[in-house]
């Protein structure tokens, strides 16, 4: 499955994408803990001269991170900061930022610690919501989230590390929302207090966060999961074997030259992955053969044995291609002696279910 970047660009989903807190499929992620002894240049653009220190970037007034990396809709920044103070001078910033001056942000402005200002610009046509009550505190970490989807943005505000489920999301807007693309920006743009900041994540997502999954709930709706410690294979209708196994044909005193051949495999009624694993004492030919129609062999690989032995490794070795074949036809495995004398030869075939 293929989806488009920031840029316009098709490009393939990642299988080692981390899992946003609040779900979906990742494409392309930055994510910073301010880890290091001053601020990543690779990933920020940066105004003044902002601190980092014990994992932790420091804003003050005319300070600001912009994100060399750009987002598109849809897309999600998650960001774990506090205020040392409030003053009714504060503007500081929290969000997703375009090049042309369009923003889906929070904002802490104003005296009182447990409000947030909800910022939306589109075209240069404001739509802000301010002093929401999200329960902040000065000096205190929380979860500040944005995301900006086909048609919909929505704000989140909650604690970090409670053992309750996200259920503070504050609005949820669906039309007049700006396009992108957009970069992430931490920023104080004016007032005496100051932003800090103890993780930054967002993401390039592929698809679309139900609505559940900041907050909102719906009977019946599905809940993103990620499956680990688990090929990702259905589970077959009809089958020999679990969604993923192996079968072993062992030939001793095989005679040089002589050919031995494996029982026939039956493994599922769909198509499936083979790959065949080989191993034996003396050199050898090796070849994979599959029913075409349900009668006939027909060799689907063949190659020759690998010498290991001089690596002190007194064995012969070989392995096919992952096929892809009918799972309702047989499979097996032949081995023929290539050496000058009887040898023990092994073949293994490992199936999963697509």
């Amino acid at each position: 499955m293929r989806f488009t970047d920031a840029t316009g660009r098709w490009k393939p989903i990642r299988y080692d994408a981390p899992l946003p807190v609040a779900g979906g499929q990742v494409l392309e992620w930055l994510s910073d803990d301010f880890n290091a002894a001053s601020v990543d240049n690779n990933r920020w653009d940066v105004s003044g001269s902002p601190s980092v220190s014990s994992s932790e970037l420091t804003l003050s007034t005319g300070q600001a991170l912009l994100s060399k990396q750009y987002f598109q809709p849809p897309c999600l920044v998650e960001v774990v900061a506090t205020m040392t103070a409030r003053a009714s001078s504060d503007d500081f910033r929290l969000g997703f930022y375009t090049d042309d001056n369009n923003l889906v942000e929070w904002r802490a402005a104003g005296t009182n610690a447990n409000n947030m200002d909800m910022l939306l610009r589109a075209g240069g046509v404001s739509q802000d919501i301010t002093g929401q009550f999200v329960n902040a505190a000065n000096n205190a970490y929380r979860l500040a989230s944005i995301y900006v989807g086909i048609g919909e943005a929505l704000w989140a505000y909650r604690a970090v590390g409670g053992l309750v489920t996200r259920n503070e999301v504050y609005r949820l807007v669906e039309q007049g929302i700006p396009d992108g693309p957009f970069r992430v920006r931490l920023a104080g743009l004016a007032g005496t207090s100051t932003l800090r900041v103890h993780r930054v994540q967002a993401y390039q997502l592929a698809d679309m966060i139900p609505v559940g999954a900041l907050g909102h709930h719906v009977d019946g709706m599905a809940i993103p999961v990620r499956v680990t410690n688990g090929p990702w294979v259905g589970s077959p209708s009809s089958a020999g074997l679990t969604t993923m196994g192996s079968s072993v044909d062992t030939f001793t005193s095989l005679a040089a030259g002589a050919v031995g051949t494996g029982s026939n495999r039956s493994f599922f009624t769909e198509h499936c992955h083979i790959q065949a694993h080989f191993m034996g004492d003396q050199p050898f030919t090796w070849w994979v053969e599959a029913q075409a129609d349900g009668t006939n062999w027909q060799v689907v690989d063949y190659g020759a044995s690998v010498d290991a032995t001089t690596d002190a490794v007194v064995r012969y070795f070989g392995r096919s291609v992952i096929l892809q074949l009918h799972g309702g036809r047989p499979v097996r495995v032949k081995v023929r002696n290539n050496g000058t004398a009887a040898g023990t030869f092994r073949g293994t075939l490992i199936a999963t279910s697509l």
